[in-house]
């Protein structure tokens, strides 16, 4: 305090006493007494902690094995949509998910040319027998369609669904589908190659039920 008070009449009796450097020393003055201030603390900010600017108390990214239970619709990266084809919900617990180039998913058509390959490790995937039941809103579900296979690796799963789903759409034009399921009609709404199978749950009963979506223009 008392080197601040010299300055003050330094400037003051020192030299000439202009108005202009009386008013400079003044300033000078009130700036360093200012900065002896303690500073404002942030809202909600205790002593000895540090802002959350600076530190941060970020919230952590999500894993990315969660399970995300599937959405109505899905927006891939060049903008087109799709929409899930109506099913019951499956079980978050036990899924294998499939993508193609970071979006999920993945054509049928593409799957059964050969055009996608699905070698990501998968932990959920086990070699062995799978019993695979599908069904398509609009045609008789009182026949749930149940098919067999016997995959070694994720993409021949991938194959044996996609076949399955082929094989459905193929005899589709010879079955008569309920008129308040139309939009999902298949054939002549729904073509093969807007299909996308983006995942297969384990259900209660040990049975891998497929997860399609339908691109819409």
């Amino acid at each position: 305090m008392y080197g601040d008070t010299a300055i003050f009449k330094a400037g003051i009796f020192g030299y000439p006493s202009p108005s202009a450097v009386e008013h400079n020393c003044i300033a000078c003055l009130y700036v360093r007494l200012t900065s002896m201030l303690p500073r404002k603390r942030h809202s909600g900010q205790s002593f000895g902690q540090f802002s959350s600017s600076s530190t941060g108390r970020s919230t952590p990214p999500p894993s990315p094995t969660t399970k995300q239970r599937p959405t109505k619709r899905l927006t891939l990266s060049n903008g087109t949509t799709a929409d899930r084809v109506p099913a019951p919900c499956h079980s978050c617990d036990h899924i294998i998910p499939f993508s193609d180039n970071g979006n999920p998913g993945v054509s049928v058509k593409n799957i059964l040319n050969g055009e996608c390959m699905q070698d990501n490790p998968e932990p959920g995937f086990k070699a062995g027998p799978h019993k695979i039941g599908f069904q398509w809103p609009g045609y008789d579900a009182s026949d749930p369609r149940h098919i067999t296979v016997n995959p070694n690796t994720k993409h021949e799963l991938a194959v044996a669904v996609c076949t399955a789903m082929h094989k459905f759409y193929s005899s589709a034009s010879r079955l008569t589908p309920l008129v308040k399921s139309d939009p999902w009609t298949l054939c002549s709404r729904v073509r093969l190659k807007d299909i996308l199978l983006t995942s297969i749950h384990l259900d209660a009963a040990g049975v891998w039920l497929p997860e399609f979506y339908v691109l819409r223009k």
